[in-house]
């Protein structure tokens, strides 16, 4: 096995010489990272879980980050530092101050702005390194190789994936224009997607390569999809009327609301926009559709009661059943990863706010309080949310532990931002 690591790493290294700068940052990108090709990579890992981030009882690890090399070592050490606090399940140390758990070092060369990261962590009760690995990477993904840092770091100590190199898509409104937005988990590395026109609803396509979109252009609102890898657009729904995505299956089967039969109702197509089918037919207003995580059942938002309400139906649009009954105002309904749970958007006191209803129970706990909060959006393991709230005098894009604590803004104050939505976990 490891005679065949090193050729594969000889044949790897050889294409690189062979390519263009450009070349060798995208391949040291989509493939040095994430399949982490490199003989001497060695990862220890013995089995423990050190946090169970499931308990009630669920309390901070010390860990101690201390760094070496080149000058970029603090850079990534700064950003691992702040992933691992911004999950609030770890409380990060100074060097040289005791408690600490936990220690991990970060070694770091470069050449020929080439990165060259050896990550050691260190059970310092048991005495025991639990995980050591080198990282390859050009100097201009700096970030994604500290997230991918973060994100082992993560799996070792809680045997779960980290979110730290997922991404969120969200809207800006600059005079009326609302413009598509991709940024980091962390609020970094914000990129304007699409410009065109008036955007609206969005989401993002399971394995997280594409995101679709409603787009008003020419007094037509049709459904987009781009590809994020090369970002063509492709029209995928084009009708009279207002049509407005919501949400994918696991089998990329979308679902959206259209209005091209006078009543807006629900319906489904393919992700190529063929073969649609309505699913719905009352004498309401039927929008927002989002799949469940199997792809089993559809909630959406009906005022077939006389309010809009959130309900939910089997994925052919079988079985409808209202869900919220307190209040007069419900919509926005996200599933968590897990399926086990509703987020949503309801009215109290005259101001919106986020709640999640408990599908086994049907329980509804308020999670916000300050402002009006709306557009929540599941992180894909299930342990954030984010939303968009004007509690400090302009809508932006905040994000909160899924049990409603650890408020923080992403997005810079001046800027009104909105909708956001999470992706899922990206390769």
């Amino acid at each position: 096995m490891k005679r065949q690591l090193k050729v594969k790493s000889l044949k790897l290294k050889i294409f690189i010489l062979l390519c263009s700068p450009f070349t060798v940052h995208r391949l040291l990108f989509t493939v040095v990272l994430l399949l982490t090709l490199n003989s001497l990579l060695l990862t220890l890992s013995y089995g423990k879980i050190y946090i169970d981030i499931t308990s009630p009882a669920l309390r901070k690890l010390p860990v101690s980050l201390t760094f070496s090399g080149s000058k970029e070592a603090e850079v990534i050490a700064g950003i691992v530092k702040n992933d691992l606090d911004f999950t609030g399940i770890f409380y990060p140390l100074e060097p040289g101050v005791k408690g600490a758990e936990i220690t991990v070092d970060i070694n770091l060369n470069v050449s020929d702005n080439l990165l060259t990261a050896n990550v050691s962590v260190v059970d310092l009760i048991e005495n025991r390194e639990i995980l050591r690995k080198k990282y390859e990477a050009g100097e201009s993904i700096i970030r994604t190789l500290s997230h991918s840092i973060s994100n082992n770091i993560y799996k070792v100590i809680t045997g779960q994936d980290g979110v730290f190199r997922t991404r969120i898509a969200y809207l800006t409104d600059t005079s009326g224009k609302k413009e598509l937005h991709l940024m980091d988990f962390d609020g970094s590395s914000d990129q304007k997607i699409v410009v065109k026109g008036l955007t609206f609803s969005h989401n993002w396509s399971p394995n997280g390569e594409y995101l679709a979109y409603s787009s008003e252009r020419d007094t037509e609102w049709n459904i987009y999809i781009i590809n994020l890898k090369n970002y063509n657009e492709t029209v995928l729904f084009s009708s009279k009327g207002l049509n407005l995505v919501g949400g994918f299956s696991p089998d990329d089967t979308i679902a959206f609301s259209s209005s091209k039969d006078n009543s807006p109702e629900i319906y489904v197509m393919n992700a190529d926009g063929s073969g649609s089918k309505k699913l719905t037919k009352s004498l309401g207003i039927d929008v927002s559709p989002v799949f469940s995580p199997d792809g089993s059942k559809i909630a959406f938002v009906s005022d077939r009661g006389g309010s809009p309400q959130i309900y939910i139906m089997n994925a052919d649009g079988s079985s409808v059943r209202r869900l919220t009954f307190e209040g007069n105002y419900n919509t926005s309904p996200v599933w968590s990863p897990d399926g086990k749970e509703i987020a949503h958007v309801g009215r109290k006191n005259m101001n919106n706010q986020i709640f999640v209803i408990k599908l086994s129970t049907l329980e509804i706990s308020q999670l916000t309080e300050k402002g009006n909060n709306e557009s929540p959006s599941f992180s894909p393991d299930g342990m954030f949310i984010a939303f968009d709230s004007d509690r400090d005098g302009t809508k932006g894009v905040w994000i909160m532990r899924a049990g409603g604590t650890g408020e923080r803004k992403l997005t810079l104050n001046g800027v009104k931002a909105m909708s956001p939505k999470w992706s899922p976990y990206l390769k």
